[in-house]
């Protein structure tokens, strides 16, 4: 069976970042940030907008924004991938069945509440009656989206698809998180992101929209060579993973120009990339973006984003670094996030020749 190329031709990306700049965000005494949106009624009609939630208009604009950049209006595939979903329509609905005793309940926050309500409705805005599906797969749920509509495209089975990662992080939700330990107590310093000392993150929320196609053009990002998801590895299989993934495509760790990763200033989270990309000559330049974009559980879709962008412009932003190690040219970039350390995924992706 012939094996297509994959190609990133479009990108649109909503998140606590203003558009088209990258800054160092000021995190506050509660580590927590909401995203800076559009101006939604320039992409949706003000009667469709009054009835739909801000992570569905978030992920309805990220996906229209992907689309204008890659020249598409159809995709053949919608494929989203969200660890929470709707969370805030669910907590409306469950907060008015207590109130109201479970009488008289308004069916819409129900309706807005499952998970797969984002995908349907940027559907349903395009009139795209094509393959649609959404992951839930906590940290990697966006990867999954990612490898599903990679695979399909590599048979030949799909010419092009529309992936998205949406997550909202509501005050409550991140209340309740707060209690558990998973933010950071004291406020965020970005001293947190280059050594970790101490246990949590910083939450943040954000759409992340990818257009691939079997075919690149004067809109390509980037090339996807391959994906791989590690699921329940031997804790101290995982350098050995990478090293098998690499060889297959005929590449070695010291050929790999940079290499993102999920750093977000945890202790814990932060010790695993430690381990697997120590300081030496012939390691790749470490780059990171949790910082820019807070935690949340498809935020790999942001740093995927910044990783297609270095291919195309050849430029990396100073803020992605880790380790500053300046390179001629960037032809290879390895994107790794793990989840809790039981999940991995992998994704290598290139520059486009001409």
């Amino acid at each position: 069976m012939k094996q297509h190329s994959v190609f990133i031709n479009g990108i649109g990306s909503i998140s606590i970042q203003k558009e088209g700049t990258l800054t160092l965000p000021e995190w506050g005494e509660e580590n927590y940030l909401r995203c800076i949106d559009p101006p939604f009624a320039q992409y949706i009609s003000p009667a469709l907008l009054r009835r739909m939630s801000k992570v569905v208009k978030r992920g309805i604009v990220g996906a229209l924004l992907a689309l204008q950049d890659g020249g598409m209006e159809i995709p053949d595939a919608i494929i989203s991938g969200t660890g929470l979903g709707c969370i805030e329509d669910t907590e409306k609905f469950l907060s008015a069945m207590i109130e109201q005793n479970e009488q008289f309940l308004q069916p819409t926050h129900f309706i807005q509440s499952t998970h797969n309500t984002i995908s349907s409705q940027i559907a349903i805005m395009l009139k795209c009656y094509n393959y649609n599906t959404t992951f839930s797969h906590l940290g990697i749920s966006l990867e999954s989206a990612l490898f599903d509509g990679f695979l399909q495209i590599k048979m030949g089975m799909l010419s092009n698809a529309l992936i998205n990662g949406c997550d909202e992080m509501t005050p409550d939700y991140h209340l309740m998180l707060r209690k558990v330990g998973f933010w950071k107590r004291s406020p965020f310093q970005i001293e947190d992101m280059h050594k970790a000392t101490t246990s949590g993150t910083v939450a943040g929320e954000g759409c992340n929209s990818i257009l691939l196609s079997n075919e690149k053009n004067e809109h390509t990002y980037a090339e996807i060579n391959d994906i791989q998801l590690i699921h329940h590895h031997e804790k101290n299989n995982i350098e050995e993973q990478i090293r098998l993934f690499l060889n297959r495509n005929e590449l070695s760790l010291s050929e790999i120009d940079a290499v993102m990763m999920g750093t977000n200033g945890d202790i814990e989270n932060d010790s695993v990339y430690d381990k697997l990309y120590f300081e030496g000559k012939d390691n790749p330049t470490q780059l990171i973006y949790r910082h820019l974009s807070g935690d949340y559980f498809t935020s790999s879709g942001f740093g995927l984003i910044q990783s297609a962008r270095i291919l195309k412009s050849q430029d990396i932003e100073p803020l992605l670094y880790r380790k500053e190690s300046k390179k001629d040219k960037i032809q290879h970039i390895l994107f790794h996030n793990h989840y809790k350390n039981s999940t991995h995924a992998l994704i290598l992706l290139s520059v486009c020749s001409n």
